[in-house]
């Protein structure tokens, strides 16, 4: 999880806006508007803080407002926590993707599916192994956090 927080802190993937495409932007002015809004308010609020020269100081910058990414998450728990990440139960998993096995086809195919089936609430997330050839593969980090 921490490799993975310092690889979105490096290339600056963070922020409630960062999901959105130029070209669904470019579809939608009205959309394009407000991101472009909000944009510049996490520009404003990054520099008012001054250096962000590590994660602790962009979750401090960010505070309650959240990054929106794993850099949230603060940890690893065997049950749902506050900024903690939760192992998926296989039967959910079972449930949700067909298999406690799932592969990253699967996965993308069932996008936001297990966070609703475990009705995560804000600042959590659960974390599950992606299989290729029955072979564990990656690990899945799916959640909500950031207000």
């Amino acid at each position: 999880m921490l490799e993975l927080q310092q690889q979105i802190f490096k290339k600056g993937e963070y922020g409630q806006t960062r999901h959105f495409s130029s070209e669904i932007l470019d579809k939608n002015p009205q959309l394009k508007a407000a991101v472009e809004t909000l944009r510049k308010l996490d520009e404003q609020r990054l520099k008012n803080f001054g250096p962000i020269r590590s994660i602790d100081d962009l979750r401090e910058a960010f505070g309650e407002e959240g990054t929106h990414t794993i850099i949230d998450i603060a940890g690893i728990n065997e049950k749902p926590d506050f900024g903690v990440a939760y192992p998926a139960p296989q039967e959910v998993m079972q449930e949700v993707y067909g298999t406690a096995r799932p592969t990253h086809k699967d996965i993308e195919a069932k996008f936001g599916h297990i966070s609703e089936a475990l009705n995560i609430e804000r600042w959590q997330a659960i974390y599950l192994m992606v299989f290729e050839n029955d072979i564990p593969k990656e690990i899945y980090f799916e959640g909500c956090s950031g207000d």
